[in-house]
């Protein structure tokens, strides 16, 4: 039993160490991020919205019990020579009354609320689409989360490329050094070079241990846990990529989508508040049992039932200004509604435009910084072999491999560059989740 408990835990812990690539994030992402429960909290809430909204064209069954002790019973005055040459005055009624009733309402007609019922649906799909939009926004923030840890992996790798070039040169020089054919000062300033790259490979740790903090937060992965992604599996081929014209693909975009909702909701309102003009039709229906004296103690004793139904007619004549007032403020709504539609679509426009360019513009870079960046390597290596033959100097090396260094980091540079611009196309475009899963 031990031994098998051990296999386990060697599995499960193999297994949380291993490797997890983009998808794999994305998954787990989609999976316990916490806006993920925000986002299906909301489409429950809009369901049980619509559920609340369809109730108010149900019937409606309510109770209700009233007690009344006339302390001072009202009066009543009857005139002179109907009854006696005198007015009598009498009072009516008990001193205790309780009524107890129960009502059903059933609304048969009202305009109003029946645009109610229609104006749920677009709610209805607007958690929805937030929550697609939640989606993408998490997709987004892992896939340039991650992509940040190959990228400063990567920069660590050429680091300690670099480091292991100079300390064979350092031993080399050290050899030299002993046996009095190069200068001590020399192998100084190779180990001081050696010290600086060692130095900028421990802070390239730590931005790396930062950035995988930030892809555990993108992902709703707890700080704690482990996690490793797949060292250089990006491609620069599927930064790079080809792409259609931008052209006609603002009708993707999930935010138009929400807009083009809320203007439906908003035509919607509009007509519901010039439906307040016209009349509301509904059926009641009621049973009760009244029982009263003037003892309280026998109040009770008996009690006398009695049942009606009926139909309600409200006809609106005169509120004042209210309703024109309410109609103008959604006719007005509606208006901007529609022209903040407009304004919308063209900034959506123009940043697919800016994308397109900026992807291209980075496209245009990449390549060069790597050829740079490889005929940069390729100097270095040869003055390192010249200076162990005593062709070139120390200086001659030190120069080339600052050379290299910039081209490395130029390189970096591009290649985050393109991978960021890849994504913001894509995301402009409404395909980033199509792109992503893809890879």
């Amino acid at each position: 039993m031990l031994i098998l408990l051990g296999v386990l835990l060697l599995g499960s812990s193999s297994w949380a160490q291993s490797p997890m690539s983009l998808k794999e994030c994305i998954d787990y992402g989609l999976k316990h991020h916490g806006m993920q429960v925000v986002a299906a909290n909301d489409i429950a809430s809009a369901k049980q919205r619509v559920r609340e909204g369809l109730a108010g064209y149900l019937p409606q069954v309510n109770g209700q019990v009233a007690f009344d002790d006339n302390i001072v019973r009202p009066t009543t005055v009857i005139p002179a020579g109907a009854f006696s040459p005198q007015e009598i005055k009498i009072q009516f009624g008990n001193q205790y009354n309780t009524n107890a009733l129960v009502q059903l309402d059933q609304v048969i007609y009202d305009r109003s609320m029946l645009l109610g019922l229609q104006i749920l649906d677009p709610y209805a799909d607007i958690a929805v689409i937030n929550k697609e939009k939640n989606e993408q926004m998490l997709m987004y923030g892992a896939a340039m989360s991650y992509y940040q840890v190959q990228i400063y992996m990567e920069q660590k790798r050429l680091l300690s490329e670099n480091i292991g070039k100079f300390e064979k040169l350092a031993s080399v020089l050290k050899l030299q050094v002993a046996q009095g054919v190069a200068r001590k000062m020399d192998y100084d300033r190779i180990e001081v070079t050696l010290s600086n790259l060692k130095a900028q490979e421990e802070v390239m740790g730590n931005e790396i241990e930062m950035a995988y903090n930030r892809l555990k937060n993108a992902i709703g992965m707890a700080l704690d846990e482990p996690l490793m992604v797949t060292p250089g599996a990006w491609n620069e081929s599927d930064a790079l990529g080809t792409h259609a014209s931008v052209g006609g693909g603002a009708g993707k975009s999930l935010d138009l989508k929400i807009q083009e909702k809320a203007i439906s909701i908003q035509e919607i309102q509009l007509r519901r508040s010039q439906a307040v003009y016209l009349p509301t039709l509904g059926l009641y229906a009621r049973t009760g049992a009244q029982a009263f004296g003037n003892d309280f103690a026998k109040a009770y004793s008996k009690w006398y039932g009695y049942a009606s139904i009926g139909l309600s007619l409200k006809i609106p004549i005169w509120n004042s200004f209210r309703t024109p007032a309410q109609v103008k403020q959604n006719e007005l709504a509606l208006l901007t509604a529609r022209e903040n539609f407009k304004m919308s679509k063209n900034q959506i426009e123009l940043q697919q435009e800016n994308a397109e360019v900026q992807w291209y513009s980075a496209q245009a870079s990449i390549d060069g910084t790597k050829k740079n960046m490889e005929l940069a390597k390729d100097i270095l290596a040869v003055t390192q072999l010249q200076m162990e033959q005593g062709v070139a100097t120390l200086s001659d090396l030190l120069s080339a491999d600052y050379a290299y260094k910039e081209a490395q980091t130029n390189y970096i540079t591009a290649l985050l560059r393109v991978i960021t611009a890849r994504l913001e196309f894509e995301k402009a475009q409404g395909t980033l989740q199509t792109f992503l899963f893809q890879q």
